[in-house]
């Protein structure tokens, strides 16, 4: 027993300095999402802050597609060493709910970090239909039965959630355009390749400012105190609509503690930067934060509800 005791010990200071040595080389953050939308924004916005905290280069590599699912199985293949960690949206971590023969659950096989962001999804339009309000596009819509499409920044993520149920509710008939981000989706809402798009803040909100798109609505119940001019579904008649999106980090499972809790910290730090605050705030992307705990719990919370929610919209049967 006292062998045991002194071998447990020992495996716990060593454990403890392996994380205060750590790091001692460059971390590299993956990125389930193409340059441009809000997961690659505010995984690059945080890494330049990160590296300055843990006295290390933070490598920010866009592995796109599988709505988020592609950077995560490559997570899962690189070693629970803190070096390698990824920022996804929080569907990109709930999607086996929709695809159950992904090989990754995250309760499993990913250790969370913190939420850095949370953004709300807006219905946003090209200027060139006139529509100046969430009215005038069902209208035109309803006169066309499926012939107007909307942009989504993937298949089975939380916009394309938001943008099923809601034309479900409205009894309207479009057809969702999936792309490989916000970044790809929000050049063709621009150029009127597509005139809606359901996408999160963060590509939309410059744009809208220099007045080459019009933000119509968003999903959430409130409006946004960065966009208070915008209205919320719900105060037009939707009161059922209450989605907003989350973005956060997640390291291999079996990452060691004292290195996630490093991590955590790095990132919080980051986070309470007022410069990088103001940043996303201009975007309509609000701080998030918290402890790897808190994220778990909120997980474990959300994935039930979200779950429940793609099955009734009919999310990744379509």
């Amino acid at each position: 027993m006292k062998k045991i005791l002194i071998g447990i010990l020992a495996s716990g200071l060593c454990t403890a300095a392996l994380a205060q040595d750590w790091p001692t080389r460059p971390l590299r953050v993956l990125v389930g999402f193409a340059p441009g939308g809000t997961t690659d924004v505010s995984a690059r916005l945080t890494a330049d802050v990160l590296s300055r905290e843990l006295g290390q280069t933070v490598l920010v590599e866009n592995r796109p597609g599988g709505s988020g699912s592609i950077a995560i199985e490559a997570l899962m293949r690189s070693a629970a060493d803190g070096y390698t960690l990824v920022v996804g949206s929080d569907s990109s971590f709930y999607q086996p709910v929709v695809n159950p023969r992904l090989p990754y659950r995250a309760d499993r096989d990913l250790t969370p970090i913190t939420i850095l962001v949370n953004q709300p999804i807006i219905i946003a339009v090209h200027p060139a239909p006139g529509w100046r309000s969430i009215a005038d596009m069902l209208k035109a819509a309803r006169a066309r039965p499926g012939e107007v499409a909307y942009a989504i920044s993937s298949p089975t993520g939380t916009q394309a959630l938001a943008g099923l149920l809601f034309f479900q509710m409205a009894k309207v008939k479009l057809t969702a355009v999936p792309y490989k981000g916000g970044g790809q989706a929000v050049v063709d809402l621009m150029s009127g390749q597509v005139p809606i798009a359901v996408l999160g803040a963060g590509p939309l909100v410059p744009l809208a400012r220099a007045g080459r798109i019009k933000l119509l609505a968003v999903t959430s119940k409130n409006r946004s105190q960065a966009l208070p001019d915008v209205p919320s579904l719900a105060e037009l008649g939707y009161p059922q609509m209450d989605i907003v999106q989350w973005f956060g980090a997640m390291a291999p499972a079996g990452t060691p503690a004292p290195i996630v809790n490093r991590l955590s910290a790095a990132y919080n730090k980051a986070l309470a930067d007022p410069k990088l605050a103001q940043r996303l705030f201009n975007a309509a992307v609000e701080v998030a934060g918290g402890s790897a705990e808190d994220m778990a719990k909120r997980m474990k919370i959300e994935i039930a509800i979200w779950a429940k929610a793609a099955k009734e919209a009919g999310l990744g049967r379509r």
